[in-house]
């Protein structure tokens, strides 16, 4: 019979217990190890990884509204949209980001760091624009090579048009890519990088009403980022459409007055203050920034000497001229300087002190009363009333009908300048001198004057002295019809001088275009009643 014996040695017992306790040690180590790394996926990483396993089936696809449209007041359409093609790049989708990056900035011609920088400061889970309106060849070979590049995609989206292009440019505005400061600036109201938005005129004053509400559909791709299907679709909300109180056809023949000129024109109705043509010389073509402007026509109108961006009508300041006579006029009579009916003697100057101010008439205007001194636009008179006027008193009667300061058209409308002694000592630390004042009797010296605190002047005359203040949009409708805003002409003031006198510089202003010696006869059209002023 076999015997089997144990060896009950004590020390090799005890190695034994040892290699034991090592083993267990060890397993236990491997086994929190691999515990802490799958806490570390499914806890601490767990949200990125479902996202990018998400973001390998589930794509989010912009959805642009349509811009709503602005139309003149007869319904005439100014500005819409039309289809376009954009490249997109979802930057965590792509293998190779940055060769990506280099490839998309070489075929839509933009430099490479400036994309990459704009790229990397963007949301990498969200398309990013890299370039609105490819061409056909462009979208082609992206289509083509679409297996070599994950992550870029094309989508087509509306484009801002102006169908009348450089006609009412200044009114219309034009759009533009959203800055860095604009989206700080906007970053509650779903801006996001490469939105376009209104950067001047209508489309910026508007911009509130004209957007569309913008977002993302969620969509199934393929491995290629080929869309299967929808998962959550976004309804597009189109922006609504603003009517203006131009009138188009109004427009077009101001503008067509310029032909090659430099200058403006406003056309206001008196009876409210609005504006019905409003036109500024040199203009530009709005359709070259719908897409996002290129650096080289940017330069090009920047640099530009007579600004073709600088709307005219409202920051141009120029003296005034003659027909700050107008003004005078009212000032002479109210404050019973002269009579209406009061002559003076016109040589063709007028000696003040040891200067002596010429007339533009060389040998005068013989006798001559306050309507025909406004029909011949007689210096003389003027400078005489003027100069018994003071520079306080003519300063007064300008602020009256609106001058020194905008007419509350718009953020970016100039004052021009009433110039006055308290003026004169703060600008230039000088007295004013009695020998300015009769410089600015006619309009010379230190006035300054826009075409539109021009128009309304003349328009607050035609009224029978009332100052309103110039308004261009004339209603606000949803996609629907629905009235959103309707405007309601704003009175600035009513004019506190009588009926009387408001009649005799109205005469005085029929005469400029109808009397035998108007400045103006040769403006007269047989059978329509035509009153204004002329002015150098």
């Amino acid at each position: 019979m076999t015997q089997w014996r144990f060896n009950s040695n004590p020390a090799t017992s005890d190695a034994l217990k040892r290699r034991v306790v090592i083993f267990g040690v060890c397993f236990g180590i491997i086994l929190l190890g691999l515990f802490i790394r799958l806490w570390n996926l499914q806890i601490i990483q767990g949200a990125k990884f479902r996202t990018l396993s998400e973001d390998n089936r589930i794509a989010y696809r912009l959805v642009q509204s349509p811009r709503g449209m602005v139309l003149d007041s007869r319904g005439e359409l100014l500005a819409d949209n039309r289809a376009l093609f954009n490249i997109y790049l979802i930057r965590e989708n792509a293998k190779k980001p940055k060769q990506t990056i280099r490839l998309l900035a070489e075929i839509t011609e933009q430099p490479f760091e400036e994309l990459y920088k704009r790229t990397r400061n963007a949301n990498p889970f969200r398309p990013f624009l890299i370039k609105a309106d490819i061409s056909r060849k462009t979208m082609a070979f992206l289509e083509e090579h679409k297996p070599d590049y994950p992550g870029v995609f094309v989508q087509v989206t509306p484009l801002r048009q102006y169908p009348s292009q450089e006609q009412a440019s200044h009114v219309l505005g034009y759009m533009g890519e959203v800055s860095n400061r604009q989206l700080q600036r906007l970053k509650n109201q779903d801006y996001r990088q490469g939105d376009l938005l209104g950067q001047y005129g209508v489309e910026q004053t508007q911009e509130k009403f004209l957007r569309g509400q913008s977002g993302f559909k969620q969509v199934e791709v393929d491995a290629y980022g080929r869309e299967l299907h929808v998962v959550r679709p976004f309804v597009e909300k189109p922006g609504n459409n603003v009517y203006l109180t131009i009138d188009m056809e109004l427009q077009k023949k101001a503008e067509a007055l310029f032909e090659a000129h430099e200058g403006s024109i406003v056309i206001l109705d008196p009876s409210d203050g609005a504006i019905l043509a409003m036109v500024s010389k040199p203009s530009f073509d709005p359709n070259i920034f719908a897409g996002g402007i290129d650096a080289k026509n940017w330069k090009s109108l920047m640099q530009d000497p007579l600004k073709p961006l600088e709307n005219r009508a409202i920051r141009g300041q120029y003296p005034p001229g003659s027909i700050f006579k107008i003004v005078m006029g009212f000032a002479i009579l109210n404050e019973k300087i002269a009579r209406s009916n009061e002559k003076i003697h016109c040589h063709g100057s007028f000696p003040f002190g040891k200067r002596i101010f010429q007339d533009w008439k060389k040998g005068g205007h013989g006798p001559i009363d306050f309507v025909q001194s406004l029909a011949q636009s007689c210096d003389v008179y003027y400078y005489t009333n003027g100069h018994k006027l003071g520079i306080k008193r003519i300063a007064r009667y300008a602020r009256m009908f609106g001058l020194g300061s905008p007419t509350g058209f718009g953020a970016a409308e100039k004052g021009g300048l009433v110039p006055s002694d308290a003026w004169k000592r703060r600008r230039f630390k000088e007295r004013w001198y009695q020998g300015e004042t009769i410089s600015v009797s006619i309009g010379q010296g230190f006035n300054l004057i826009t075409p539109m605190q021009a128009a309304n002047l003349t328009a607050t005359v035609a009224n029978g002295g009332y100052l309103w203040k110039p308004y261009l949009v004339k209603k606000v409708l949803n996609p629907g019809g629905k009235t959103l805003f309707e405007s309601k002409p704003q009175l600035i003031r009513k004019i506190p001088i009588s009926r009387k006198i408001f009649q005799k510089v109205r005469e005085g202003l029929k005469e400029v275009v109808h009397g035998k010696k108007g400045t103006a006869r040769k403006a007269r059209v047989k059978d329509i009643f035509i009153a204004g002023k002329t002015g150098t």
